[in-house]
């Protein structure tokens, strides 16, 4: 008999990322890759659970046991493998611990895989953000200013400037420039080639090492948007010339990569370079500049379906194939990703490459060989290698023995159409063991414009393990069901995607056993903010709610969160000055006195993204207003992401308050 799932067995999970293959000839077998492999550890006596991260290699050869997997590092927090040129050595960020367990910043690290130890290359209180091989011997590196605050150190005030002071995950950023620095592995030497007023992110370096693009803000107001633009900088032996604006314009963009012949730079970026609700479509562009060119239409490219057991970097970075006619990218439909393969000629074409009810979150290729990070909805990630023929070896087995011993069950995928005649689709997970009263939980995810799909959501199967059935709901706002869907909701929060929701409550209950269960609603971020509003439109329709990072007033999260202004006025309403009253009939505090269904409000005190004011405004609001039951859980030291990658032991308490609150009102 499979043993019952409980919280605790989070901790055994692992993750692997950000997969690398090592150079080799055009269309060679690749023969070595890395990625990065984290763990949890126990911590020492009272000491919480915490994260270890190491550089994972593997032998991709025929004779090779399963993928020949080892531990090649022996850090605390390594991360980020990048093979040199020659695939001789790779370089990481390798992070640690000091006397007092606080981490510190990550430096630049490599490794000769001839033999030795590893080697830190950089050295300072300042991280190294991002970096790339110039060549065989060189590594070009971003160092982010001076990240302590003299003045606020001896208890002074912090002066701030830009809007956009702060960010999740971050934390107040550095008001000092960025440099470029180039080291030499040899012998450690570094030099400043540029120094930029915006730390660069995405850096890609063409080949023969002269040029490198990056993405990076031109100015403040750039920044404070959110926006970029595509940089290419000329490499001087001493001095990098000023860069040069490839577009000329600003994009939201990323996955740089130059072609073979080092004239174009293919990127990812929205159908119209910056907008919301958009489809994320694969660009091309020449190395002198001018207007972009989209090669794909109504699809979305890239991997944007929800997880909750992957931790660390998973790339979608498309990847030119060695004749320079085409690149492997990722492709997300109907909440289920695979590679496909896009020409670049005249008429683009899209060729799948793959399929199933999975999602790859992470890919690397060459020619016609992919390393891929496949999850299933009941297999957390794992490495697998992909041939020329479509066949499929895989080379890790980390959960194999985990997931045997417990009941795991996959979705159902539901379509039907709503009474506007809209198209959906949710995925409906049965418990193997029901709970007497066949309650319901519905599932919002966050964005909106992420999909709920064929991944692994751990928190899903503690559900089903106590009972629960799971209908996780995809309404208009969701991407990977077309550009339409995904844009539908744009300035129009809490109507029809609203009732995209409650119609997949209404179908999942009219193919239910019991239509008469009671029913519970949770969703964090933008599903936090669509559970708020729905206990306020349908008081009665509930048997409770858990909202997580929530907004409950677009007023107030326009001025407060990271990226209010750009995020507020593209997806909800103008500028409170000019439309206050749009924002706040946007907003579920204006409608609070409605709600009679008991709430827990889950938040975190460092999340910039849905800042902790708007939970202390809707729980207080709440209690003012009497008549539903609240509380109201604050997690210290936590941003927006507790839930995926938090500390282990607060991820645990998230949980078990959920299930706690949907047993105390089932």
């Amino acid at each position: 008999m499979a043993a019952k799932l409980k919280t605790r067995h989070l901790l055994e999970l692992v993750a692997v990322a950000d997969p690398r293959l090592a150079p080799c000839a055009p269309g060679a077998r690749p023969a070595r890759a890395a990625a990065t492999l984290t763990s949890i550890v126990a911590g020492r006596e009272a000491e919480p659970p915490r994260y270890r991260s190491r550089i994972l290699l593997l032998d991709l050869r025929p004779e090779a046991e399963g993928g020949g997997a080892r531990e090649l590092t022996r850090g605390e927090t390594d991360r980020a493998p990048r093979w040199s040129p020659d695939g001789r050595r790779l370089a990481f960020l390798r992070g640690g611990r000091d006397a007092q367990g606080n981490s510190t910043p990550a430096q630049l690290a490599v490794i000769d895989l001839d033999g030795g130890e590893a080697r830190v290359l950089s050295e300072g209180p300042n991280p190294v953000t991002a970096f790339a091989w110039q060549d065989d011997d060189h590594l070009l590196a971003v160092t982010r200013g001076d990240r302590v605050d003299e003045g606020v150190k001896r208890g002074l005030g912090r002066v701030i400037d830009r809007r956009c002071h702060r960010f999740d995950g971050t934390g107040f950023l550095p008001p000092s420039a960025a440099d470029l620095v180039r080291i030499s592995v040899s012998d450690g030497g570094a030099r400043v080639l540029a120094t930029l007023p915006h730390a660069p992110d995405d850096l890609s370096v063409a080949p023969g090492g002269r040029r490198l693009a990056f993405l990076a803000p031109a100015d403040d107001g750039e920044a404070d948007e959110g926006l970029e633009r595509l940089w290419i900088l000329r490499l001087g032996r001493k001095r990098a010339r000023d860069p040069e604006d490839a577009l000329g314009r600003v994009v939201r963009a990323g996955g740089l990569t130059w072609s073979p012949d080092g004239a174009r730079i293919a990127f990812l970026a929205p159908s119209d370079l910056t907008g919301f609700g958009r489809a994320t479509s694969l660009w091309l562009t020449t190395r002198g500049g001018g207007a972009p060119r989209r090669l794909t239409d109504d699809v979305e490219v890239g991997h944007a379906v929800a997880g909750d057991a992957r931790h660390g970097a998973y790339p979608a970075t498309p990847r030119w194939t060695s004749d320079g006619r085409a690149l492997v990218v990722l492709v997300n439909e109907a909440g289920r990703t695979r590679l496909a393969r896009v020409g670049v000629g005249r008429r683009p074409l899209l060729e799948p490459l793959g399929g199933g009810d999975r999602v790859v979150t992470a890919f690397d290729a060459a020619d016609e060989w992919a390393l891929q990070v496949v999850e299933t909805p009941t297999q957390p990630g794992e490495l697998f290698l992909r041939a020329p023929d479509g066949s499929e070896r895989r080379l890790t087995a980390y959960h194999d023995a985990w997931c045997a011993r417990f009941a795991l069950s996959g979705p159902v995928e539901r379509r039907f159409t709503s009474g506007d005649g809209t198209s959906l689709a949710y995925l409906w997970w049965a418990p193997a063991r029901p709970r007497a009263d066949r309650a319901v939980v519905i599932q919002v995810h966050g964005g909106p414009h992420t999909n709920d799909g064929f991944g692994f959501r751990f928190e899903y199967q503690r559900l089903l393990a106590a009972g629960y059935a799971v209908a996780a709901s995809n309404p208009r706002g969701s991407t990977s069901f077309g550009e339409a869907h995904a844009s539908a909701a744009l300035r129009r929060y809490g109507t029809i995607d609203a009732d995209d929701v409650m119609a997949v409550v209404d179908h999942a209950l009219a193919h239910h056993e019991s239509p008469d269960a009671p029913v519970h609603l949770t969703g964090g971020s933008y599903g936090g903010f669509m559970t708020n509003w729905l206990v306020t439109q349908h008081p009665a329709r509930f048997r409770s709610a858990v909202t997580q990072r929530s907004i409950c007033n677009w007023v107030s999260f326009h001025g407060t969160s990271d990226i209010g202004p750009w995020f507020t006025e593209g997806e909800v309403g103008d500028a409170p000055w000019v439309d206050l009253e749009g924002l706040w009939r946007a907003s579920p505090l204006r409608y609070v006195a409605a709600v009679t269904t008991p709430i827990l409000v889950l938040h975190s005190e460092q999340d910039h993204r849905c800042p902790i004011e708007q939970a202390e405004q809707w729980f207080s609001a709440l209690k003012r207003s009497g008549r539903a039951e609240v509380r109201l859980v604050r997690f210290p030291d936590e941003g927006h992401d507790l839930s995926r990658s938090g500390r282990p032991d607060r991820r645990m308490q998230r949980i078990d308050l959920i299930l706690d609150w949907f047993e105390r009102h089932g």
